[in-house]
């Protein structure tokens, strides 16, 4: 297989099942490995260059942050689903009004995210019992984090189309970009800048959005060789199929981060 055609869509019904299946589940294999680099990344960081108070600080968030990713992981799914549905079926119209339901879904998810996230994570820290010499370092980093939440939304959501399409390279490459300049920006935020740990918070907010940016322009331009119609920005049945299948799959996916938080 040539580059290229790893970037574009697959029709997941032509050639051998089995090279199917792995050509669109290994890269999304690697993808979560890559996605748990980020809170690991900003712990060494500054566990190495700021003290283990701060190291300490970035770890209580990490179930948060897991719970976070599931819920977004979640919604992408269900988004992946229905655009594969439509693209599958060769349903050019219905393709086109899903993944303008899909961006709309991104935006009202991160925008109530946020407000949530940014109103409960200090009560949330002080229920955890989180040490009073930490407490302040991992709340200025969940909150850096939620203000800028709407990079990872829209991210996660933008890869569930990219897969809904047969495409889960590119959706890795744009993850593995971002990881990377992930750990860049926590070594010159943290060592360079002496940021600590609002720091390492910056730098997934920026990483995080570079990402988002980058597949959302990608994106467009692959839908231009689909010939896709006019995208519809609001469809209630659409969104009530799309959160349907979505639910479970975060309910499964948090399940772990609900335990760390009970345990912590």
């Amino acid at each position: 297989m040539k580059i290229k055609e790893l970037f574009s869509p697959h029709d997941m019904t032509v050639g051998p099942p089995w090279q199917r299946l792995m050509e669109f589940s290994v890269p999304m294999l690697i993808g979560n490995l890559a996605q748990q680099l980020y809170n690991t990344a900003d712990s060494i960081v500054v566990g190495h260059y700021v003290g283990d108070n701060a190291l300490a600080a970035v770890g209580s968030a990490a179930p948060i942050l897991n719970l976070l990713l599931a819920l977004f992981v979640g919604i992408s799914t269900g988004a992946g689903i229905v655009i594969s549905q439509n693209f599958g079926a060769g349903n050019r119209e219905k393709l086109s009004e899903s993944i303008g339901n899909c961006i709309t879904l991104a935006a009202v998810a991160s925008a109530v995210t946020t407000i949530i996230g940014v109103a409960v994570t200090t009560p949330l820290l002080r229920m955890l019992d989180t040490p009073s010499s930490i407490i302040d370092w991992s709340g200025s980093y969940l909150h850096i984090i939620f203000w800028g939440v709407a990079g990872c939304a829209f991210y996660n959501i933008l890869s569930g189309i990219l897969r809904g399409l047969g495409d889960s390279v590119s959706a890795l490459a744009f993850l593995l970009l971002s990881t990377v300049l992930n750990i860049g920006l926590d070594i010159y935020f943290v060592a360079k800048l002496g940021l600590g740990v609002p720091g390492v918070a910056w730098a997934t907010l920026i990483a995080q959005g570079i990402s988002a940016v980058l597949s959302f322009c990608f994106l467009v331009k692959k839908l231009y060789g689909i010939k896709t119609e006019e995208y519809a920005r609001y469809d209630v049945s659409m969104l009530k199929n799309m959160v349907k299948v979505a639910v479970p799959t975060v309910i499964q996916q948090s399940i772990v981060s609900v335990g760390m938080l009970l345990i912590q």
